[in-house]
Parts: C-alpha cells; structure tokens; sequence
C-alpha cells in the first residue's frame, strides 16, 4: 500500500513524538511541496545550491521553526556554521535531517540536554557495497544471522542509528569520524540500540556508550540520540556532557 504525502508524514511525526523524550519538540515537513521560505541570515547557505538542496534545506527550517513553536518558544533563523553544520539559536538546541520526502527536526533547550541527534531514512534495503563499507565485522556478523528478505533492511537501521550517534555529538566534541569508529546493537525488537564508541574520539574514550530510540513509519527509518544536561537523564554521563 502506498500512504498519501500527508499520510507519511503523519506517521512519522507520530513515530518522532513517540520516541522524543518529555521536554523536546518534533516537526516534520515536505520538501518535495516547493520550496519553503528561508531567512535572510539562513540563505547565504543555499546561495548557489541546486534545487533539491534548496528544498530540503528549507524544508528542514521550516520544520526547525515548528519545532520551536511546538516548544513554546519564538520562531528563529538557523544560520549554516562554517562546519555546515545547524548554529541554533542562543539557548536551544537541536537537530535536523532529511530523506527524499521527509524532514525531521527535534529541538530542546539547552538547559535540558546538551545536544540532540535525529537521522531519518527511507526504509528501504541498504544496498550491500554500502553495508560493507558502513558495518564492523561484529555487525555484519550480526546481519547474517538474521533471513535474507531483511537483513538489508536491518543494515539501514544500523546506518540510520550511527548517523544519528554522530549528529549528537559533532556539537560537544567538533570531531569527525568515520562509521568504523561506533558499533551498534539494536535491541531484540528494534526499537532502541546502544552505540560503542570503538575508538577514542576528541575527548570521549574508547568504550564509552551510548544509547538511542529508533524505529519505522511513514515508509521511513527515525533514529535519535539524546544527551541529557542533568543527571538522570538518559547520557547524561557522556564525557563531554560535563553534568554535575
């Protein structure tokens, strides 16, 4: 069966709100509708991007701005750092990602976590040039026990996870690593994973974990990583969390 525009997107928003934690926002948008409106501080970023890129890039903004909205706090411009990565504005925090029909953001304040990871993809087979080149040997491994018809389904939930593990701590650490660096292991029914970091990165050492929520709908992979500002909370111990 194939769900409508709006169908997909209703799905995975209520997927998002089911995985975000209490004192987070979730917002999902289109970017094949044309091309949302995008800030003056926000447009430097697109200047001389394709159309694709224009869309998704200013769908993802627009999904950032709801986020916020939903959150109780005013509508913002999310201007591209030097590193192309999200600058959120002065005491929030948050994350964005796209596929070809979706965009998702979450957003937080920040005296409520430290920084936020989401990745979504469609759910669809990982392609095997990509698992290979995206999965340790222990995941791989792990892939083979699991029937043909959907281990490269699995395969794109663990690449969806990492990319959300590393989205979350790009902010605290400003490192860039490649998808040997984390190992992931989904729970027994998918809906959570614990990534190891298998290698020391900035200033997080090797074996460090963390954990995140994942799951499908809407014809769509979510993952999301939170890192709590205050203890308790879920990684809240991250090294570069710096909790009390």
């Amino acid at each position: 069966m194939t769900l409508s525009s709006d169908q997909h997107l209703v799905a995975l928003k209520s997927l998002a709100e089911r995985i975000a934690p209490p004192e987070t926002a979730v917002a999902v948008t289109d970017p094949t509708r044309g091309i949302a409106v995008v800030w003056p501080q926000e447009a430097p970023a697109i200047a001389r991007a394709v159309p694709k890129r224009r869309r998704e890039f200013a769908a993802g903004r627009q999904a950032a701005r709801l986020a916020m909205r939903a959150l109780g706090e005013r509508e913002q411009a999310v201007p591209t750092r030097p590193d192309r990565a999200p600058q959120w504005p002065q005491g929030l925090t948050g994350s964005i990602s796209h596929d070809a029909t979706s965009c998702v953001a979450i957003v937080a304040a920040g005296t409520q976590f430290r920084a936020l990871g989401v990745d979504v993809e469609p759910d669809a087979p990982l392609h095997d040039d990509l698992t290979a080149e995206i999965c340790l040997p222990q995941e791989r491994a792990w892939l083979l026990d699991i029937p043909a018809p959907r281990r490269a389904l699995m395969a794109r939930r663990l690449f969806c996870a990492k990319e959300a593990v590393y989205k979350a701590q790009y902010p605290l650490t400003q490192t860039l690593f490649g998808f040997d660096a984390i190992q992931v292991t989904l729970n027994v029914r998918s809906t959570g994973f614990t990534a190891r970091f298998m290698q020391t990165v900035g200033d997080v050492p090797e074996g460090t974990v963390l954990s995140g929520q994942c799951g499908t709908g809407g014809g769509h992979v979510l993952a999301m990583v939170t890192l709590g500002a205050q203890a308790g909370m879920e990684n809240a111990d991250f090294p570069v969390c710096a909790t009390g």
